[in-house]
């Protein structure tokens, strides 16, 4: 190998070096390096060029060792401090490297490099609001520096300050649009800030701008589907689909949409392709059952819906007894626990089968959520309800949903028992006195009672679909011969308060005890009006005249587009078209209500007390 003997050999050799280092042959340029450095030990361009060398070679040691010469050699180089800077952060000696950046920034008065690279050390350190003004110097020295602005917009946010952080998003967006980690960063400080305006747009020009990125748009479908926001969720998800059309997490994310949506038919088929790509995925097998009983498929969807046990937060929140599980065999002269799950409305509708188990010779006791042990004592084909898991001896056991699968369940055998409950006649004699002499019904009065439910279980994940707000039912109470009557328990009981002065109105809630008085409450009036709720179940349970408001998304056990339910004969259904507009829904129960109410007559023993 030539050595280089004088000046001008070093600055040709220094050219060849810096000519491999700017095009990346990193390895050419370090041997060419060490040949300028055996001449000139002390050449400073060659001692920061090898510790960068070394640094882009993964030997952040040597890196570091050639760094501190050239430092050695010449210390007031702001250069060769912001480089030694870098490694000492890289080495997370963020200490060593606030001072390093610091003695830079003295030097040259500040650079936008500097002042960025030393708030993102002051925030490794966790200094925050130090940060945040180093960034801000940065980009006032240059405004388009989109990491300054992504840090901001992370720090305001980690700060508490949402429109702050959003602001700054939105910049680091505009500088680098095609950066995926930014899209999904935006889309939520969108929905945190609730400036969801601007959402559709901001979806739109993502899945243009990232349509050859599958695995940016399923990021940006689960972030919108976990937020409630399906168009947008479905958009990114049949993009990702065009790039990789066998995608089970793509066709879940597109399934799951449509399913809240409403759109359960078009749900389908991507349901199925999860299920079948994912064969020992629980939650997709589940979720796939779930769209077939929504349109009526019972025969498959029962026997997929066992995967639902499968599921681990499903399994950890199900009681499971120690006795011998039922697989569909013969029950007559055994003793049979049927174990309640879920919520109480899934327990109220699955109680019939416990008439059913009765009719086929079991003695049947069942297990269900305490609120409701009143309920099922009182049916006639339940000898026992218990709370708690009872010592038994059972020969067999089964959760509820698993009796449709192993009794071979159609929509042709429902209601398969009706009614099924019925209220004690010593509460129906308390609650029918206590209505009649309300100060809101006069004996001989011709109006309706009309009990109303306008909202369900704030817990549960789509409650904002599923119930309403007070104000929106106004133009039901002002209508004519009707007095209603709130049975709303819980968070939104006392919402009825606003309107009482306004409207004939009375609120039932805080008199209510149990399950079994609201069923005797029930009883009372000539008609209920709720949302999907337990009292919806506990009215059609009992025969006795419910309107429910279905959500667009419709719960599976509403099926699609019908106005009745095969499970409650009592029942007919209103149904939103798109999701949150309870309008149109609202206006079809006034028109109905004002027909009912011509056509029909009150209770004739609403005054037997």
């Amino acid at each position: 190998m030539p050595i280089a003997t004088n000046e001008t050999d070093i600055d040709t050799l220094k050219s060849i070096a810096d000519s491999h280092f700017a095009a990346r042959r990193i390895n050419e340029a370090a041997v060419r390096y060490v040949e300028i450095l055996a001449v000139s030990p002390q050449d400073v361009h060659a001692l920061h060029h090898m510790a960068l060398a070394h640094f882009h070679m993964d030997d952040l040691d040597q890196a570091w060792a050639f760094s501190e010469r050239a430092l050695q050699i010449a210390p007031a180089r702001a250069d060769l401090l912001e480089c030694a800077g870098l490694l000492a952060a890289v080495r997370r000696r963020y200490d060593v490297a606030e001072s390093l950046y610091c003695q830079a920034i003295t030097l040259t008065g500040g650079t936008a490099s500097l002042h960025r690279n030393l708030g993102d050390c002051l925030r490794q350190l966790g200094r925050l609001r130090d940060a945040m003004a180093q960034y801000e110097k940065s980009l006032l020295l240059d405004p388009e520096l989109h990491h300054a602005n992504r840090a901001l917009a992370m720090i305001n946010a980690e700060l508490g300050d949402r429109d702050a952080a959003l602001e700054y998003w939105l910049r680091a967006w505009t500088l680098h649009p095609a950066a995926p980690r930014d899209d999904l960063d935006k889309i939520v400080f969108i929905l945190k800030t609730g400036r969801t305006g601007s959402l559709d747009n901001t979806v739109r020009q993502i899945t243009t701008h990232g349509a050859d990125n599958a695995a940016a748009l399923k990021a940006v479908a689960y972030v919108l589907n976990t937020s409630q926001h399906f168009e947008g969720a479905l958009e990114a998800a049949r993009q990702g689909l065009v790039i990789e059309p066998h995608n089970a997490v793509l066709s879940h994310n597109a399934a799951w949409a449509l399913r809240q949506l409403g759109r359960v038919a078009e749900c389908l088929p991507y349901s199925e392709e999860a299920a079948r790509v994912l064969v020992h995925e629980p939650k997709l097998q589940y979720y796939f059952a779930d769209a077939l009983l929504c349109l009526g498929e019972f025969e498959k969807g029962w026997k997929l819906n066992r995967w639902f046990y499968e599921v681990p937060e499903h399994k950890a929140n199900l009681l499971w007894p120690g006795f011998p599980a039922w697989h569909g065999e013969p029950v007559s002269g055994r003793q049979f626990l049927l174990v309640g799950e879920q919520g109480l409305g899934d327990q109220i509708q699955f109680l019939r089968f416990a008439d059913w188990l009765y009719k086929q010779g079991a003695t049947v006791d069942v297990l269900v959520n305490e609120e409701i042990v009143e309920l099922a004592s009182s049916m006639d084909s339940v000898r026992n309800a218990f709370a708690a898991i009872p010592a038994g001896p059972y020969d067999f056991w089964a959760h509820m949903f698993r009796v449709p699968e192993h009794m071979k369940l159609e929509i042709s055998m429902l209601p398969v028992s009706m009614p099924y409950l019925a209220a004690a006649p010593e509460k129906l004699d308390k609650w029918r006195h206590r209505i009649a002499v309300a100060p809101c019904e006069l004996p001989g009065s011709i109006n309706r009672r009309v009990g109303i439910v306008w909202a369900g279980n704030p817990l549960h994940p789509l409650d904002r679909f599923r119930s309403i707000r007070i104000d929106a039912l106004e133009s039901l109470f002002s209508l004519p011969r009707v007095t209603w009557y709130s049975v709303q328990k819980g968070k939104h009981e006392r919402d009825i308060e606003a309107l009482q002065r306004e409207f004939d109105v009375r609120a039932l809630g805080q008199d209510i005890g149990s399950y079994a008085d609201t069923l005797a409450i029930l009883h009372s009036f000539d008609l209920l009006i709720t949302v999907d709720s337990s009292l919806a179940h506990l009215a059609g349970a009992a025969g006795l005249p419910v309107w429910t408001l279905i959500p667009a998304y419709t719960d599976w056990r509403w099926l699609t587009e019908r106005t009745d339910s095969p499970w409650y004969p009592s029942m007919r259904l209103f149904r939103q078209r798109q999701p949150g507009d309870w309008g149109p829904v609202i206006d079809e129960v006034r028109d109905a209500l004002q027909e009912w109410c011509a056509q029909s007559a009150p209770a004739e023993d609403r005054w037997a007390v």
